[in-house]
């Protein structure tokens, strides 16, 4: 095998075995912080190791540092929702962040029932002012000339 097939080959095994490994870890955990990786959010730790695509959730009492792999500090406050970029936002890359509901685990708006307060305020003083609009119309209005 020649020199440059043989380095070929090398960077190859190189760039699959950096895709392997993490490119964050979850450096400080205080109050709750869950991490989903794929399958069900689950209790997350300290010197956890993250890929792009994993999600950190802190809830209510809870905050995260993330610390990608070039140094870069990421850090998510109470009642928030971070998912992993592919490269560090020092680099560039966007991590999605999302607030989320306080006191719960579920995106803001989930299992929240019809506000029906809010629809009445609103429909009231519309249906008020469609009824006096009504009354006030003058169906049989003539042109004098």
């Amino acid at each position: 095998m020649n020199r440059s097939a043989l380095l070929m080959c090398s960077l190859v095994l190189a760039g699959v075995a950096s895709a392997a490994q993490a490119s964050a870890t979850l450096t400080r955990v205080s109050g709750g912080v869950r991490v989903n990786q794929g399958v069900e959010f689950v209790e997350a730790f300290e010197e956890l190791a993250l890929r792009p695509g994993d999600r950190i959730m802190t809830l209510e009492n809870g905050r995260a540092r993330i610390t990608f792999d070039d140094g870069c500090d990421l850090d998510a406050g109470p009642n928030t929702m971070v998912t992993i970029p592919e490269t560090s936002t020092c680099a560039g890359g966007q991590a999605l962040t999302q607030n989320i509901a306080p006191g719960g685990t579920e995106a803001v708006g989930a299992g929240q029932s019809f506000n029906w307060r809010r629809a009445l305020l609103i429909a009231l003083p519309v249906a008020a002012g469609v009824a006096i609009y009504e009354r006030n119309r003058d169906d049989d209005a003539t042109v004098s000339p």
